[in-house]
C-alpha cells in the first residue's frame, strides 16, 4: 500500500554560528508529508532568497537519520545522522564543494504528520569547523 501524501504547514527555524557571529531565520511554507512515526518524508518547494525554485525532500529513517535532497540550482544531498560524520557534496550555481556534517542531536517527535524535528550539527571544511547549526522543523 502506498503512503498517502498529507498537506502540511512547515515552519523552519534555523540558526548558525560562524566566526562567533550568530545568525537566525525563520520561514513558513506549505508542503507534503507521508510515512509514519520514525520513518517519514517531508517535501516542499523553497520560496525564499537564492533557494527559490528548488525542491527539497527530507527523508527521516529510524528517527535518527535525515537525508536532505535538494534539486534545482542547489542540487545537493546532505546526510544528518546522530553521532556520525558524513561527507556531503553541496552544489551551487558557482560550483560544488565537499563538506562534513556531524550531528550531535537528531530528535524526531512526529506523530500522524504533526510535531517537531529538532537537529543540532556542525559543518566542517577540510577538517575545520565552519559553523555550528541548530534547526527546528515544526509541521502541522
Amino acid at each position: 500500500m502506498e503512503d498517502i501524501k498529507k498537506d502540511i504547514m512547515i515552519t523552519i527555524k534555523d540558526s548558525h554560528v560562524i566566526d562567533d557571529k550568530k545568525e537566525s531565520y525563520e520561514i513558513t511554507t506549505h508542503g507534503k508529508f507521508y510515512g509514519e512515526k520514525d520513518n517519514y518524508t517531508i517535501e516542499y518547494d523553497e520560496q525564499y532568497d537564492e533557494l527559490k525554485g528548488c525542491h527539497t525532500v527530507l527523508k527521516i529513517t529510524g528517527g535518527s537519520c535525515v537525508s536532505l535532497v535538494r534539486t534545482g540550482a542547489y542540487n545537493s544531498e546532505l546526510v544528518i545522522e546522530k553521532n556520525k560524520r558524513h561527507n556531503c557534496q553541496y552544489n551551487t550555481p558557482y560550483g560544488a564543494f565537499l563538506m562534513g556534517i556531524f550531528a550531535s542531536k537528531v530528535k524526531s517527535d512526529i506523530i500522524e504528520g504533526k510535531g517537531v524535528l529538532d537537529l543540532k550539527y556542525t559543518i566542517d571544511f577540510y577538517g575545520g569547523i565552519a559553523s555550528e547549526n541548530e534547526m527546528k522543523i515544526t509541521i502541522s
